[in-house]
C-alpha cells in the first residue's frame, strides 16, 4: 500500500517547490534584454523562475518577503542576490534594473504603487515581464476524481481555483487596470506551452501547496489526503499546462 503524502504548513514551502510546475525557458528571452542586463524578480518564491534568470543575465536580483521561500531560494539559487523586500517597497535605487520578472504574483500585489515602484527602479526603456501558468488540457492519467474532492472540501469564497492555478483574479483580468495612465506601454501577450511530469507524490505535494489546505490543523488536513490519495493509484502523470506571458516597456519620456 503506497504511503500518502500529508501536508503541513510547515513544509507548505518544500510543498511549493515539488508540486508547483516551472517556467518555459522562452520566457527570460522575451523582452529582448542582453545577457550583460540586470534583472529583478519580485515574488521571487522558491526559484523556479530565478534559475532561469540567472542562467540567461549577469546580474540578478530576487526580491522575496516570505522567510521560508528566501530560505528555499538561497540554497536552490545562490548565484541570484537575494532580498527581503516587497513589490510595493522595492529595496533597490531608482533606475538600477534593466528588466523586471514577475512569475503567478503580479495578482497579489497593490497594482498602482507596484506599477510604481517598478518604474523608479527601472532604467529608461527597461522591460516589465509578467507570467502565470494555466490548465490547457486535463492531466494524463485522469486526475478529475481527485480535483473534485479538492473542490468539495474547500471553503468558500477563497478567490481562487482550490485544486489548480486559475487564479480568478488573473482570469478575470482586474490585474490590468492598473496600467490604465501608467508610464507602461501597451502590454503584449504570448502563450507558451509549459508540460510538467510528476510522480504521484509531487502531485500530492501540489495539492498540499495550495494555500487553504496548509491553513487546515492536522486533524482536518490527514483525512482530506487519506481521500485524495486513494483515488491517485498511478505512479506518474503529465499536467499539460500553458504559460500565459504579458510584457511591456517603460515608455521614453518626451
Amino acid at each position: 500500500m503506497p504511503k500518502v503524502y500529508t501536508g503541513s504548513y510547515e513544509r507548505w514551502h518544500d510543498d511549493y517547490e515539488r508540486g508547483r510546475p516551472g517556467w518555459p525557458p522562452e520566457v527570460v528571452e522575451i523582452p529582448d534584454l542582453p545577457s550583460t542586463a540586470t534583472a529583478l524578480e519580485l515574488g521571487a518564491g522558491t526559484a523556479k523562475l530565478t534559475r532561469l534568470l540567472v542562467a540567461r543575465f549577469e546580474h540578478v536580483v530576487a526580491v522575496e518577503p516570505d522567510v521560508g521561500m528566501r530560505r528555499l531560494l538561497v540554497e536552490l539559487c545562490p548565484e541570484a542576490r537575494l532580498l527581503a523586500g516587497s513589490a510595493e517597497e522595492i529595496p533597490l535605487a531608482d533606475a538600477s534594473v534593466d528588466g523586471v520578472f514577475v512569475a503567478e504574483a503580479f495578482h497579489l500585489f497593490d497594482g498602482e504603487r507596484t506599477l510604481a515602484e517598478i518604474a523608479r527602479v527601472l532604467r529608461p526603456g527597461g522591460a516589465l515581464v509578467l507570467m502565470w501558468t494555466l490548465p490547457a488540457e486535463p492531466t494524463e492519467p485522469s486526475i478529475a476524481a481527485a480535483d473534485r474532492l479538492v473542490r468539495e472540501r474547500a471553503p468558500d469564497n477563497l478567490g481562487y481555483d482550490p485544486a489548480d492555478l486559475n487564479t480568478r483574479r488573473y482570469a478575470s483580468g482586474e490585474w490590468r487596470v492598473p496600467f490604465a495612465g501608467s508610464p507602461f506601454e501597451e502590454l503584449q501577450e504570448v502563450r507558451l506551452p509549459n508540460p510538467q511530469g510528476v510522480d504521484r507524490d509531487a502531485l500530492l505535494a501540489f495539492y498540499a501547496s495550495m494555500g487553504w489546505i496548509a491553513d487546515l490543523s492536522d486533524a482536518e488536513r490527514r483525512p482530506v489526503f487519506d481521500e485524495i490519495g486513494s483515488l491517485l493509484a498511478r505512479t506518474e502523470y503529465r499536467r499539460l499546462w500553458e504559460t500565459h506571458v504579458h510584457w511591456t516597456r517603460l515608455a521614453a519620456l518626451l
